[in-house]
């Protein structure tokens, strides 16, 4: 076996970087930026008025309360007719340009109507009150998103206020997906004696979409080499080949030889890690193929800890691992592995601390229990337990 830092380290050195292309911009939610993006305008492009109210000179209201000469009016989305003289104002609204000669913006709950032509401004304002000023938040040229990032909805609204439509983003990694068992039986069917349903094509597949990844279902095979080699062949020339089960060391793990027979070449075939330490981490040529262990919990964390990591590499993110946080343990955690092992866990805030609450798991089939988590507590190999009140990453 070898350590999960050596694995990961391996894995990302051979994803290969996938070429870019460009995407309409409704459809880049989820995709990975494949070039830095410059805004084309200033932002706002315009002294704006940050709320509903009256343009003013400040130091017209400076000895408030005060009437002034109401001279106009600025709804969004036009711009101002007239400038703003002595002892004068105009309504202005939300997002709209503040109109020269004004240098602040009283809100409009701290004024009322003095008669029909002039306002009653009630407090003092100073100058640059709610205006957002002209290129405050951007300016033309400015770096406003790096290459590397994954488009998430916030990203797509700074890509539309700049105009950035299509989108250059890095091509879907290409999966196919592989499930391995004579005792799995379809998701709609009623598993007979010795069967049990196809949980690991499900969940991997949705592992693979959520991470960019275009999936391509190869079915269930075999145990069996001849069952094997065909449909390993129809997946082979994908970007990532994933196989779930039949990697162990029992007399029907046969997915390495089928691999070799394609003419993959392994990287490692074991990593010290809980669930999961047998994983088939191979290549060839620019295809990459993960063998992923049978047990449900033990696909679904590997997965996430490497495939996930290379999915997300090849599409040139910045960031391709989980992030890490400390938590405080609520109830006591085994690890009587000798591998780092990933328990599953509740974390929240509780009291002004992230805690951890450890969720009841009978192991690596225990699906439920792994649903149930929202985090993984991470025990180092050399840890054996932790207590309540002790702290570790999650």
């Amino acid at each position: 076996m070898i350590p999960v830092e050596d694995a990961l380290e391996i894995v990302l050195r051979e994803a290969p970087a996938l070429p870019s292309e460009d995407v309409a911009l409704e459809d880049a939610l989820g995709r990975v930026l494949a070039e830095d993006v410059r805004s084309d305008t200033d932002m706002p492009p315009f002294d704006r008025a940050a709320m509903d109210g009256y343009a003013v000179r400040a130091e017209d209201v400076a000895s408030a309360p005060v009437a002034l000469e109401v001279t106009g009016e600025v709804p969004a989305g036009t711009w101002p007719e007239q400038d703003v003289g002595p002892g004068q104002a105009v309504r202005i609204m939300t997002g709209a340009p503040v109109p020269a000669g004004a240098d602040a913006v009283q809100q409009v709950e701290k004024t009322r109507p003095a008669d029909e032509f002039r306002v009653t401004i009630l407090e003092a304002v100073p100058a640059g009150a709610n205006i957002a000023p002209r290129a405050s938040e951007v300016r033309a040229g400015d770096r406003i998103l790096e290459k590397g990032r994954p488009i998430d909805p916030a990203t797509v609204g700074a890509l539309a206020a700049v105009g950035q439509d299509p989108v250059r983003v890095a091509r879907r990694p290409v999966v196919s997906l592989l499930v391995t068992g004579d005792e799995i039986d379809g998701v709609g069917e009623t598993p007979g004696p010795g069967q049990i349903r196809n949980s690991n094509g499900p969940a991997v597949a949705a592992q693979a979409r959520q991470a960019g990844a275009e999936v391509r279902l190869l079915g269930v095979a075999g145990d069996d080499l001849d069952s094997l080699g065909r449909a390993l062949e129809a997946g082979r020339n994908a970007d990532v080949l994933l196989v779930s089960g039949g990697v162990s060391a029992g007399d029907f793990d046969l997915v390495e030889p089928a691999l070799e027979a394609l003419g993959f070449s392994f990287r490692f075939t074991k990593v010290a890690v809980k669930p999961g330490a047998p994983l088939v981490f191979g290549t060839r040529g620019s295809t990459l193929v993960f063998g992923l262990p049978g047990n449900p919990v033990s696909a679904q964390v590997t997965f996430d800890l490497f495939v996930r990591a290379a999915l997300l590499r090849m599409q040139g993110a910045r960031v391709v691992s989980r992030p890490r946080v400390e938590v405080e343990i609520l109830g006591p955690l085994k690890n009587r592995s000798g591998r780092r092992a990933h328990l599953p866990a509740r974390v929240r805030f509780e009291s002004g601390r992230l805690v951890a609450r450890p969720v009841r798991s009978m192991g690596s089939g225990d699906l439920a229990a792994h649903a149930r988590a929202n985090a993984l507590v991470v025990l180092a190999a050399g840890r054996t337990a932790a207590e309540a009140g002790e702290t570790a990453e999650a």
